[in-house]
């Protein structure tokens, strides 16, 4: 049977070298013995069979164990051992000669020989075929030598050794690899629906048992036309089905597809990940240019993760492995990487234009020498939009323009490569005066992202995807700034966020095995809690417990990628539509939009009357104490601090929070209600708490979300969790305000379960519990029911249209900010979900407080009152800062 490419850019870790004759088909020797150098009179008296017994050895340890040094070494000792005999079965000799060639020269590609000496081999393997008469093994050696022209970037030669491979095999396995192969080449020349055809074929063929890792290699390519289609869920759920039957040793080159599946969603975080485990699979095995591509490939995720100098020395590695061995067009994607990487170095340090100036001459070396080696032509669009990226922030726009112009048109370019082809020309036309010329390119490069959003149904999936819109708003926002108009800025902002706000689905998850997963990482986390409270010495155990809940919720949260979108993307708002609307209402509501850029906190200040931009500080100040404040609170909470202690805290968290209201809110006057658009640790502020916003209505977003003025409260539902001493009066309170036909779910009858299924049929929720935001992990941020945790990952779908969500617990108004700008929290999930609005806790609260709070907030809601409103008279007499916030859409 004929090697196989499991992937686009290189043939598989796993091939088959050749298959033993039909007589001893299947009789392969899993044995460990050596075949040495030994004598012709060793060979016995029927050398022929001798030396199939050889040969399969060799071929197990190719195939099966992956052990190529040794399997080359024994391909060798077989063809010694041919050459001293006579050719009194000429055709037999023949035979075995060629399987022993193309193992070997198989064997030698993975060890990351050079090209050349693997074709040599195949030219004598082929001379041999030749001689045998064979069709067949004809046949065979032009189906290797068409993977290895393929990994070498000859696809019109390898595409007619195929081909002729083809024509020469029976239906079987042998014909499946062939037709493997053939797709992985069609994808590279971006003939999907070909491609697909053949991963079709294969599967038919090596099915029910026949051959059941090429089975798997098929429907896993398979999976990747689906990816290079843009069907990222469908892509990553073939690709989860087909890993379930191939065998372990493949599970390093299935990982590197999957991380290219992550990658252009956006999961950076989780590709660069899967390419890390994926070297430490391959690093165990012989397969070397497996692993050189699996470490470029990570050094590309690093330089999305904006990690650049990791990614530059990653790409120099394998370059230099690329150089040693003669892998020519290996070299260049690790050129391309390198100055990717060095482009990032200078765009972060501000370096001057003739430093990026010369790194466009380098990608213009750089340019000439991939259209000379086969295969270049591949890295042609993504090297010349590091020139003109370059040239354009040089400002050099006639040159840049030209390298704009050699871009091939066609829709299979990547996500990343067609994004940034439309940020460079915005840089062109920007720089060039054209404003109109430049919004038009972002508003093309948004729609891109727009429709890849709109693919994906996960909350996570969603937010991630922001990370390939990083460059593109940059250059937006930077305009805006030349520009010097507030509502320039404001749109440019808002054009970004609303692209990747709201939620990806509007149902939630019907797969079993998804919430099987949830409920299980639910019951192990439940038991370390409980183990630790019981036994004191028991952290190791307990540890463990949270280790496996940590895996189970991964393998859900992977699940759940898998998940295809339904919803719409939200509609960006412009300066020009809320001034309109303010106007309309006789509003006298402040809209601040915030934005951290180089440094500095910028706001947009926008009433009724007009815009203005405004510069409010330095980050580094503004998060540092912001960090004080948080850690003032969470001494205040904690019941046995000293009262001097105490005293001190809150001193202390007065005079941080008198400071960020005078910076940050000092274009807004006390008394006037006020509605933030911020992002990063701006949006997790005790906003409500800052002195100037005592009994006024300040809501918080992470972007200018539209909401509608009729409401009318409903039907409520009051849950009180476990081991909160005033959990059940609060609870008890708050049900007696909203009387008749309140829903109050307290003790055993609290599940996750009972929770969830009442969630979308209230008007307001009210959920006394413990809460618990993971920084590292927010879509399993929780509230603690009777059961366990309930995440946050599984609400992801619940309608909560028209839901006022009150959450009394600690610190689940808190995010994580993906990388991308958006944030992620069980409250940020509610928000996608629709809730009209979501009232939490950014730092912990106390029990005794929200025993007070709640039913003077619950109070003010049923008397009409609007969330900011309700929340802002509640916790206007208490003596200390209470750090609720009111997070919501704007509503006038």
């Amino acid at each position: 049977m004929g090697a196989v490419a499991f992937r686009r850019y290189r043939g598989s870790a796993w091939t088959m070298p050749g298959r033993p004759s039909r007589s001893t088909r299947g009789s392969l020797l899993r044995g460990a013995l050596r075949w040495s150098d030994r004598g012709g009179e060793a060979l016995g008296d029927d050398p022929v069979v001798a030396l199939r017994g050889a040969l399969d050895r060799a071929l197990d340890n190719d195939r099966v164990r992956r052990r190529f040094g040794l399997a080359v070494r024994q391909y060798r000792a077989v063809r010694r051992d041919l050459g001293r005999l006579d050719p009194v079965v000429p055709e037999q000799v023949a035979e075995l000669h060629v399987r022993a060639l193309v193992g070997e020269s198989r064997c030698m590609s993975e060890q990351g020989a050079a090209t050349e000496a693997c074709l040599a081999l195949l030219a004598e393997a082929r001379w041999w075929a030749e001689m045998s008469g064979e069709v067949a093994l004809v046949a065979l050696v032009d189906g290797r030598r068409g993977l290895l022209r393929l990994r070498r970037g000859q696809l019109d030669e390898a595409l007619t050794d195929l081909s002729s491979a083809e024509k020469g095999l029976p239906d079987g396995p042998d014909l499946g690899a062939v037709y493997l192969n053939r797709g992985s080449l069609r994808l590279e020349r971006g003939e999907t629906e070909l491609a697909a055809r053949d991963f079709e074929r294969c599967v038919s063929m090596t099915g029910a048992g026949v051959e059941p890792a090429l089975h798997a290699m098929a429907a896993h390519n398979l999976g990747y036309a689906l990816f290079l289609r843009g069907e990222l869920p469908a892509a990553l759920r073939s690709m989860a089905d087909a890993a379930r039957g191939a065998p372990p040793e493949h599970a390093g080159v299935g990982l590197m597809d999957k991380a290219a599946v992550l990658y252009e969603a956006g999961l950076l975080t989780d590709a660069e990940e899967s390419l890390r485990q994926a070297g430490q699979l391959l690093s165990s095995t012989a397969a070397r240019r497996d692993l050189l591509d699996a470490r470029l490939a990570r050094a590309r995720c690093l330089v999305g993760l904006e990690r650049h100098q990791e990614a530059l020395a990653l790409a120099r590695s394998v370059r230099a492995s690329a150089r040693r061995t003669g892998d020519r067009l290996l070299e260049l994607r690790a050129d391309l990487i390198g100055l990717d990487a060095r482009h990032g170095q200078l765009i972060d340090d501000g370096s001057p234009p003739a430093r990026v100036r010369r790194l466009a001459r380098t990608a213009e070396q750089v340019l000439d020498a991939a259209g000379v080696v086969p295969g270049g032509a591949r890295l042609a669009a993504d090297v010349s939009l590091v020139a003109a990226d370059a040239l354009a922030r040089a400002g050099d726009f006639d040159a840049a323009v030209d390298h704009l112009r050699h871009l091939p048109t066609r829709s299979g370019l990547a996500l990343g490569t067609r994004l940034r082809a439309e940020a460079v020309r915005a840089l062109v036309a920007f720089g060039q005066g054209d404003r109109r010329a430049g919004v038009a390119a972002i508003r093309r490069g948004q729609e891109l992202l727009a429709q890849q959003r709109q693919r994906l149904g996960a909350v996570e999936a969603v937010t991630a995807a922001a990370a390939h819109g990083v460059r593109l708003q940059a250059v937006d926002i930077v305009a805006a700034l030349d520009d010097g108009r507030a509502d320039a800025l404001f749109d440019a902002l808002e054009r970004g966020r609303a692209t990747f706000a709201g939620s990806g689905r509007v149902r939630p998850s019907a797969d079993r095995e998804t919430a099987a997963l949830v409920s299980a990482a639910r019951r192990l986390l439940d038991r370390a809690r409980m183990l630790e409270a019981e036994k004191p010495d028991s952290s190791h155990e307990a540890s463990q417990l949270r280790r496996e809940a940590r895996r189970l919720q991964d393998r859900a949260r992977e699940r759940s990628w898998q998940v295809g979108g339904e919803a719409e993307v939200p509609r960006a708002a412009t300066v020009r539509a809320i001034r309109a609307e303010l106007r309309a209402a006789a509003s006298d509501r402040v809209v601040l939009n915030l934005a951290l850029y180089q440094g500095r906190v910028l706001a947009v200040r926008v009433d009724r009357f007009g815009a203005q931009v405004m510069e409010l500080g330095h980050v580094a100040e503004v998060v540092e104490r912001a960090r004080r404040v948080r850690a003032d609170q969470y001494v205040l909470a904690n019941p046995l601090i000293p009262e001097p202690m105490r005293a001190a805290a809150l001193r202390s968290l007065e005079r941080d929070l008198a400071w960020l209201d005078t910076t940050l809110l000092r274009g807004v006057d006390p008394g006037e209600p006020l509605y933030v658009a911020a992002r990063g640790r701006l949006v997790s502020l005790p906003w409500a708490s800052l002195p100037s916003r005592r009994g006024t209505s300040t809501v918080v977003n992470s972007w200018v979300a539209r909401g509608t003025a009729e409401w009318s409260p409903g039907t409520a539902l009051v849950v009180a969790g476990p081991e909160l001493r005033h959990a059940p009066a609060e609870a008890d309170a708050v049900a007696t305000v909203w009387g008749a036909g309140t829903t109050v779910l307290t003790g055993e009858s609290a599940t996750c379960d009972a929770v969830a299924g009442e969630l979308d049929g209230h008007a307001i929720v009210h959920l006394a519990a413990h809460g618990q935001h993971e920084p590292d992990n927010p879509v399993f941020s929780s509230v603690r029911l009777a059961d366990g945790p309930m995440f946050a990952h599984e609400l992801d779908g619940t309608d909560l249209a028209r839901c006022v969500m009150v959450l009394s617990a600690c610190d689940v108004g808190s995010v994580s900010i993906k990388h991308g700008g958006e944030p992620l929290g069980l409250t940020s999930v509610l928000l996608r979900m629709g809730a009209r609005a979501v009232i939490a806790s950014v730092a912990p609260l106390r029990d005794e407080v929200a025993v007070r709070v709640m039913p003077a907030l619950h109070r003010g809601l049923r008397e009409g009152l609007r969330p900011g409103e309700a929340l802002a008279r509640a916790v206007a007499d208490e003596p200390e800062p209470v750090p609720l916030v009111c997070f919501g859409p704007l509503v006038l």
